[in-house]
């Protein structure tokens, strides 16, 4: 090469290096790798039938897995589109789905559902205030394994109406034993929009949004 000059890289060249830099190697990329194989080769040695027969089977077999990718995504995408139809039938249904979350109005009785692990001989509901302080303390005795729930009639410890507003609930059981039984705790309420996101699809119950796969029963 004379000192001085600059080598201008051929058509083939440029494709070839175009192709490396990609992330990804798409059918369209094997194609013009392919092309330009056959461009550089050399006349005097170009490449066994055998070689180019190998390297045309692999191409044939990225362009029928790049179909196949294709069909399984609009596949997805339909079947995403009719499990979200579906879900729109669940606006003005009342449903369950595990939470604590306890809205309360003046004059209000609150049912709090729980489901208990296994027969509990001694059952404590907790309903607590926005700081966390516990306002009244249910007992409830003597229930047996599934779902249960006691009955708030919205006053505290001392029988006094509590002030509308924002309340959880937590449950403490032990069996005849004394051991602690695991407890699950359901929120119920009327669905009244259902969000549609990235992650996932979404029920607004109760001012909450929860996972539509939590809901564990839908009513009238």
């Amino acid at each position: 090469m004379i000192t001085g000059l600059t080598p201008i890289a051929t058509e083939s060249t440029a494709a070839a290096t175009n192709i490396a830099g990609s992330q990804s190697l798409g059918k369209e990329d094997f194609l013009q790798l392919l092309v330009a194989q056959l461009q550089a080769q050399d006349p005097l040695d170009p490449q066994s039938a055998e070689d180019f027969s190998a390297q045309l089977a692999q191409f044939s077999a990225l362009e029928q897995m790049t179909n196949v990718n294709t069909n399984l995504e609009q596949t997805q995408k339909f079947e995403q589109a009719i499990n979200n139809s579906a879900l729109i039938n669940l606006i003005g249904k009342n449903v369950d789905s595990p939470g604590r979350l306890i809205d309360f109005n003046s004059g209000e009785v609150k049912t709090l559902k729980f489901s208990l692990a296994e027969d509990a001989a001694e059952v404590e509901v907790d309903v607590l205030d926005s700081a966390g302080n516990t306002v009244k303390t249910l007992k409830v005795n003597e229930l047996i394994a599934g779902n249960n729930q006691a009955v708030w009639n919205g006053t505290d410890a001392e029988g006094n109406p509590v002030q509308p507003g924002a309340y959880t609930f937590g449950v403490k059981a032990k069996n005849a034993k004394g051991d602690e039984v695991d407890a699950q705790t359901f929120i119920s309420g009327k669905i009244s929009d259902v969000v549609f996101e990235e992650n996932g699809s979404f029920a607004i119950v109760n001012g909450q949004k929860i996972p539509v796969a939590e809901i564990s029963r839908v009513g009238t």
